[in-house]
């Protein structure tokens, strides 16, 4: 219990040190608003998906193809009932429409990319990955879908073509996937050079975290004390839940510790992206992301103890 307590404090600190890089060299000016345009499209069109085809890289067993297809289902159901639980505290809350259909998308999906993904490569190594796929997966799939709903302005219809193109991480993992299932490996030069792209992934989404934090006013976000009760719902309920409804559920505690890690992450950056495409309150969309985000660096430790 006590080595895992460390190993994610270890982590997040180390992690954490990026995030300060990419907040302080903001601050400097030295990365720029085209600086983090180009980031994210690097991170999310070429990075992330390296690092998911890689995940996938294994040899097959009927195990963990079974695990792997329960992980997109368990994760998929656990982020329908966060939108649930954000609807139902922003109802007790009485909040406004711009508050409602934030903390509603932001319990429901954590951010499994920019932060899941590194914490998990970080404290239980590349097996850990492919539960990671697994769940954003389902994230990728359900954002567009269903989460996209939850904002008022948001366009209903989503045609497939349109969601490929928005997330190439799905494709990566579908041909993972076909690697995976018939053993196909590619020439041992082609795979070290997707590593070494798919290795920039976790200092990268730190990096642009820091980023973001920078242009938000932290003073402001830390003394608007309404977008507590939420946060706290994202970082403490949310775990909590998932570690009691699976706990006798899931045999592999691998998959089991990286699906309850992923369920701890803060409000996904997305929140704050379709608030301000949708016109849903993007001040307040920011500050729900950025307390969680810095608040998640003691809440998620804390989540490893009930591991």
């Amino acid at each position: 219990m006590d080595g895992l307590f460390i190993a994610f404090s270890n982590s997040l600190i180390a992690l954490a040190i990026c995030m300060t890089v990419g907040y302080v060299c903001r601050k400097m000016n030295l990365i720029s608003d085209t600086h983090t345009t180009g980031m994210t499209n690097l991170l999310v069109r070429v990075a992330t998906p390296a690092t998911m085809f890689m995940a996938l890289m294994r040899d097959f067993s009927r195990t963990l193809l079974l695990e792997s297809l329960a992980t997109i289902a368990i994760t998929g159901a656990i982020y329908i009932i966060g939108g649930y639980l954000g609807l139902g505290v922003a109802k007790l809350m009485k909040a406004s429409p711009g508050e409602r259909q934030n903390w509603q998308f932001g319990v429901a999906f954590g951010n499994v990319g920019f932060m899941g993904l590194p914490i998990t490569y970080a404290v239980f190594g590349p097996d850990g990955l492919i539960y990671v796929a697994m769940a954003l997966t389902a994230f990728n799939i359900l954002t567009f879908i269903v989460g996209q709903r939850m904002f008022d302005n948001a366009p209903k219809e989503m045609s497939f073509k349109v969601l490929i193109v928005r997330n190439p991480a799905i494709p990566a993992i579908f041909a993972g996937f076909i690697f995976f299932v018939t053993g196909w490996r590619l020439p041992v030069a082609i795979e070290g050079g997707i590593s070494l792209i798919g290795g920039i992934t976790s200092p990268m989404s730190m990096i642009l975290l820091g980023v973001i934090l920078a242009r938000q006013s932290l003073k402001d976000a830390f003394t608007d004390l309404r977008s507590l009760p939420p946060v706290a719902i994202k970082l403490l309920a949310m775990p909590l839940i998932t570690f009691l409804a699976l706990r006798w559920i899931i045999p592999n505690p691998l998959m089991f510790s990286v699906i309850v890690t992923l369920m701890a992450m803060p409000p996904a950056v997305l929140t704050a992206i379709f608030a301000e495409q949708f016109n849903a309150d993007a001040f307040t969309s920011a500050k729900f992301v950025v307390v969680g985000t810095i608040l998640c660096v003691v809440t998620v430790p804390v989540i490893a103890l009930f591991l």
